[in-house]
């Protein structure tokens, strides 16, 4: 018998701890400016905790799902997301919040954003189409269904406006695809073939041309545009080594907007330093680590491409938050994973997690049993 793997486990005590280490930082971040607004320090801690204890039942739900029965669900879930996403749209169906339309509000103040879910739900469908045409991928024949369906879902989350998520789904197709081993000259044609899209997308519009102009120069922007990034900077910077010490960051104290969702990393580094920061980012790496290790010891090219790119999406979000607080990407509303504040980001990762580990079981551990 092959000698007993504990990957799987590491893999899910790292997502916990990163999860845990993030109730903490919201009940740090959001404790006092909730204490004024909301009558109660922990509001947003309580309610990051019943997101957490719902995500935790459905990826524990989530092992008992075989494969077969997974490829079978995929289709109806692409078609249920799409038509989500198209009525999202319908005045009327949805409000609009700062000038989107991006989420489903239900009963008891609970806001859905579907397209967190989609993001899933795209890599399973492209998984499951690679692997049922594994011997015809260099025909690009076999691409153009796959490629239609991604400007439609693209323009669909653009059109909230969503463009971190657009973009998402793009970078999506190109990583699964990659891993399927399509051969990298069809994805290249892809790529040029894009880039005046591209182009049109990011400066098509005023706003997101100031933000292009706000991320070079963001101090002389700091008042508008550059405001978010100048004030994530200073606390970073603030941060040094060791850092302030735990609860002693005053960029929380409403001078950095959207602390607890968007720039939580920058907290950690004013509150814990490099140090801290560092921890952070060692165990973002080793879990993306371990995802792709347990991806390579499937045995069935389905469960490879899923298991790697879902691992892709969490890396993604992960990698574009922290850039972004550390000033190396422009600014974007995307959720650390596992850590930062909202609900659907979170169920959605641990939905990721618990199809890759359902997969990984089925696939490589008992394969080998």
């Amino acid at each position: 018998m092959a000698k007993k793997s504990y990957l799987k486990e590491l893999f899910i005590l790292i997502a916990y701890f990163l999860s845990g280490a993030g109730l903490i930082m919201i009940l740090d971040i959001t404790s006092v400016t909730s204490s004024f607004e909301l009558n109660n320090p922990y509001h947003y801690f309580l309610r990051q905790l019943i997101w957490l204890a719902a995500a935790s039942v459905i990826f524990f739900i989530l092992w008992e799902i075989d494969i077969k029965t997974m490829r079978k669900v995929i289709p109806w879930a692409m078609l249920a997301g799409t038509i989500v996403l198209i009525a999202i749209l319908i005045p009327g169906i949805t409000r609009s919040v700062k000038g989107a339309r991006r989420w489903l509000f239900l009963p008891g103040s609970v806001a859905i954003q579907p397209s967190e879910f989609l993001k899933v739900i795209w890599v399973m469908y492209l998984a499951d189409y690679l692997d049922r045409h594994r011997g015809e991928l260099d025909d690009y024949k076999i691409l153009t269904g796959p490629m239609i369906l991604l400007l439609g879902l693209a323009g669909l989350v653009y059109s909230q406006p969503d463009f971190g998520t657009a973009v998402t789904l793009i970078l999506l197709f190109l990583v699964v695809f990659f891993l399927a081993e399509v051969p990298v000259s069809r994805l290249i044609g892809i790529v040029l073939a894009g880039l005046p899209f591209a182009y049109w997308a990011v400066f098509g519009t005023a706003y997101r041309r100031d933000r292009i102009t706000a991320f070079m120069e963001p101090l002389k922007h700091r008042s508008a545009e550059g405001y978010q990034l100048t004030r994530s900077l200073i606390a970073v910077v603030s941060g040094g080594v060791f850092g302030k010490g735990a609860g002693s960051s005053t960029s929380k104290l409403l001078y950095l907007p959207c602390a607890h969702t968007d720039f939580l990393f920058s907290v950690i580094c004013e509150e814990f330093g490099i140090i801290g920061s560092f921890l952070i980012l060692l165990l973002f790496a080793v879990f993306v680590i371990i995802g792709f290790e347990m991806a390579k010891r499937c045995r069935d090219k389905f469960s490879r491409i899923l298991v790697g790119g879902l691992t892709t999406l969490i890396a993604l979000g992960a990698f574009a938050n922290i850039a972004v607080g550390l000033g190396l990407l422009p600014t974007k509303g995307l959720a650390l994973p596992f850590m930062s504040y909202g609900g659907s980001n979170l169920m959605a990762t641990y939905i990721a997690l618990g199809l890759i580990i359902s997969v990984y079981m089925e696939s490589a551990e008992r394969m080998l049993g």
